[in-house]
């Protein structure tokens, strides 16, 4: 099977590593062509462009940034994929881009696998993460097997594209929510002079999902920076999309509010790249705390 990978950032390029290595015939494309230069030193071709990349392809898997430009790509793709050929999107998108996609490659005579993952940058890299796929279901099985390179759990979800995404919704809203309320305990505890090793040890008990583990660490100990992590413009747009979504079916996510005003605050004073757990930085802030 032949895989194009486009979008070599922190996620995309740890993704891709995992597919070249479980030994599929990979061909990579970014617009910075320095990230392409680890995967050609490993046995990986090079895409002159986005168009050359893709168009021997059975397989199409992206990792972009946001709606926009995931759906320029399609337009790409749709000129230049193979038919039949199938584009998996690993992006956190909205539910009406994934729809949108899957429409125009249904023009096309190509396929579309809504294909968003859950997990950070380093468990990309140990290929453990969770990935919801929907989409046209010889689609799904079709690209089953590239999936799990980089998955310790496949799930598939629906037909329809957007599920996959309304999905990978609510999960990141239910760790930014844990996110939210842990900076609010840590900011207490600290300022009402509790012992903050023991609350992290109780939150660590209290959390069974590794990742939320990991935030009861990182809050106590303040630290939010180096690669690996999930940055606070990615956060920021994934809470921007949680909140359309839910207030497009008449649901307030309250929660969702809080953090998105911190984020934006975060990034304002330069924490863009920061994790977006470092908005404990803002609530420790605005309780009068260093």
């Amino acid at each position: 099977m032949k895989v194009a990978f486009v979008g070599l950032g922190n996620m995309g390029s740890a993704i891709a590593n995992c597919i070249l290595n479980a030994g599929f015939d990979v061909t990579v494309f970014n617009r910075t062509r320095a990230k392409m230069d680890p995967f050609i030193a490993k046995g990986a071709k090079g895409g002159t462009d986005v168009a050359d990349a893709v168009k021997d392809a059975d397989v199409v898997v992206t990792s972009l940034m946001d709606d926009k430009s995931v759906l320029e790509h399609v337009g790409i793709f749709a000129g230049a994929m193979k038919a039949g050929a199938i584009h998996v999107c690993v992006t956190t998108v909205s539910p009406e881009c994934s729809d949108e996609a899957a429409r125009r490659h249904a023009e096309a005579g190509s396929f579309y696998v809504a294909g968003p993952v859950v997990g950070r940058p380093d468990a990309a890299a140990a290929g453990a993460l969770l990935s919801f796929l929907a989409g046209p279901t010889a689609a799904v099985e079709t690209v089953e097997p590239v999936c799990k390179a980089y998955s310790k759990k496949v799930i598939r979800v629906s037909e329809r594209a957007s599920a996959a995404n309304i999905l990978k919704l609510c999960v990141n809203y239910t760790v930014i929510s844990v996110i939210e309320t842990f900076s609010e305990v840590y900011a207490f505890a600290d300022k009402a002079g509790a012992n903050l090793d023991a609350l992290r040890d109780f939150l660590e008990e209290a959390m069974a999902h590794p990742a939320l583990k990991l935030y009861a660490r990182k809050l106590r100990a303040r630290d939010f920076g180096g690669r690996g992590g999930f940055t606070m413009t990615g956060g920021n747009k994934d809470v921007s999309l949680m909140l359309k979504a839910s207030g497009e079916v008449g649901v307030d996510f309250a929660i969702g509010k809080i953090a998105k005003r911190k984020m934006e605050t975060a990034i304002a004073a330069g924490m863009g790249e920061q994790d977006w757990s470092s908005i404990y930085e803002i609530t420790r802030k605005e309780s009068g705390l260093d």
